[in-house]
């Protein structure tokens, strides 16, 4: 992503101490930074450590911190520290970070990093809080929802600076832009016995405390020649799993009060194979000429064809609204735009919907279409939109129907994928690695920021359009590592925070080109009774 930083405001960028040249070409301004206390009055550090044996303790005023697999007694100790980065410009690109400490009792161990997810305070966090009112998901800050991606590894003696990797990087630029709450690092390993003591922010000697270096540039760069995005603002709503009762209705009234442009419907439909009903349904509350977008599901495959199937009503639809601009066989596989947005329809998976080609598991005709349609495009802003779903990419007991190909393709070219079928709500991390479930599908980043570009994709299953809310499976799902956010009948997960309540219906609203940003997107999940469910932005690249 490209970002601006006046010169004026480079020149005036002078925190802690800093520098600029240029790169190698000459025109682009490259600036250094580092954070640490005591340096040119810098006092934004902060750090504790967190010890087993003493769970309830606090050492925010410690001049040490120890990270610690076992301290003799068979317990752990580890170590937070943050850096404020106030003042530092919202334009800069990071193109890399380190860490400096000072070991003070070295070892032979190796330590990781992690980027934080949970903020926590300096004065009030300990084995089992992050702060004074709120626990830890899992005590030592050892949960998915707290610390996030291994971020470097820590080992040496004296002046040990770490570089940061790829997800560091990415965790500080979020930082930077002010995208998540910098809620810092942990070091720690519970598997080593041999620890590691390094000097804290309150050390008495200012050069041995904790410092982080930034290298940017100014995002001076000539502008890229832009690819064709949406419609300023556009606001599509993603729904799937609709029934034909009241909260049937009441999630298409929210989506008419919500104001939204379109809908994409991930199959299943009235669940009684009442084609006229379901498409009067949508006419009496959104209108005859509302744009959408329905792609077939199991519980539509037996009433699809035919002068009154749902093929028949789609296609009719189409002919009636001009900017609902498809090419192929619609809710099957086709490629549709729709005010520069693109959407490519798949059965895939859906392998019920008999005499319209091959819509099993990773079917080699509806993954080669995807592909082609993805990489044929230059479209901003892409959509996969499929019905099913595979076990890891949904928080029921839903199992493997659709095969890993349509979603590596989806990621291969940074195309969002938006499912149903599993009556609830949930959406990933941004995935790099999808369908390696030993590496967590590469779930990397911060709970409420997304990023889709080339080897970068999510997934959302918007399964809560009125037929039924059914639980989130805790046997299947509780070890799973990559989910941000999710909704069930018995539990609740927003941004890595559970929260108390039972869900209901709802829909997923994504606002794309937002603010005058064609690459940037703003989303919310809200259910029928107004709750904000989810909320998060999604990155371009």
């Amino acid at each position: 992503m490209y970002h601006r930083l006046s010169r004026s405001l480079l020149m005036s960028f002078a925190l802690v101490s800093s520098a600029c040249s240029t790169n190698a070409d000459g025109d682009v301004p490259i600036g250094t930074v580092s954070f640490q206390n005591g340096v040119d009055s810098y006092a934004g550090s902060t750090d504790t450590e967190m010890r087993e044996a003493a769970a309830t303790a606090n050492f925010g005023e410690d001049v040490t911190c120890n990270a610690d697999g076992d301290d003799g007694g068979g317990s752990d100790k580890s170590c937070l520290i943050r850096w404020t980065l106030s003042g530092m410009p919202a334009g800069a690109v990071v193109q890399s970070a380190s860490i400096t400490l000072h070991i003070a009792d070295a070892t032979a161990n190796t330590y990781e990093v992690y980027g934080m997810r949970r903020p926590w305070s300096e004065s009030a966090a300990s084995w089992t809080h992050a702060t004074a009112s709120e626990p830890w998901a899992a005590p030592g800050d050892a949960h998915a929802t707290d610390r996030g991606a291994i971020i470097g590894k820590l080992t040496g003696d004296g002046n040990v600076t770490v570089s940061l990797n790829d997800a560091g990087v990415a965790l500080v630029q979020s930082w930077v832009n002010g995208d998540e709450a910098n809620a810092g690092i942990l070091i720690a390993d519970a598997s080593k016995s041999d620890g590691i003591d390094f000097a804290s922010s309150e050390h008495e000697a200012v050069e041995f405390r904790p410092k982080l270096s930034i290298t940017y540039d100014a995002g001076l760069q000539p502008p890229r020649t832009p690819s064709p995005s949406t419609e300023p603002e556009l606001l599509v709503a993603f729904i799937g799993d609709q029934g034909a009762n009241g909260m049937s209705d009441a999630v298409l009234e929210l989506i008419r009060s919500e104001g939204a442009a379109a809908v994409v419907h991930n199959g299943d439909f009235d669940y009684e194979n009442n084609p006229p009903a379901w498409n009067a349904r949508i006419d009496r509350i959104l209108g005859p000429s509302y744009p959408y977008f329905a792609i077939v599901g199991n519980h539509d495959a037996s009433a699809w064809d035919g002068p009154e199937g749902y093929a028949a009503f789609i296609a009719a639809r189409h002919e009636r609204v001009a900017e609902m601009d498809c090419q192929g066989e619609l809710g099957v596989k086709a490629i549709c735009h729709f005010r520069g947005l693109q959407i490519v329809e798949s059965c895939v998976g859906t392998d019920e919907l008999a005499g319209h080609g091959d819509c099993s598991a990773d079917s080699s005709e509806q993954v080669g279409f995807i592909r082609d349609a993805l990489a044929n495009d230059d479209a901003v802003w892409s959509v996969c939109a499929w019905h099913k779903n595979q076990n890891d990419m949904q928080v029921g007991t839903k199992s493997d129907e659709v095969g890993w190909d349509a979603y590596r393709e989806c990621m291969a070219e940074g195309a969002m994928i938006a499912t149903g079928h599993e009556h609830s709500y949930a959406r990933t991390l941004t995935l790099t690695n999808v369908g390696d479930r030993a590496a967590a599908h590469g779930a990397t980043g911060v709970f409420g920021i997304v990023e889709l570009g080339a080897g970068r994709t999510f997934v959302t299953v918007s399964g809560l359009a009125g037929a039924s809310t059914r639980d989130y499976d805790a046997t299947q799902h509780d070890d799973d590592t990559w989910w941000a956010s999710y909704y069930s009948a018995n539990k609740w997960l927003k941004n890595g925070l559970l929260e108390p309540g039972s869900g209901t219906s709802g829909a997923l609203f994504v606002r794309f080109h937002v603010e005058g940003d064609a690459r940037r997107a703003e989303a919310y999940f809200k259910d029928v009774n107004g709750r904000v469910v989810d909320q998060f932005t999604l990155r371009a690249l």
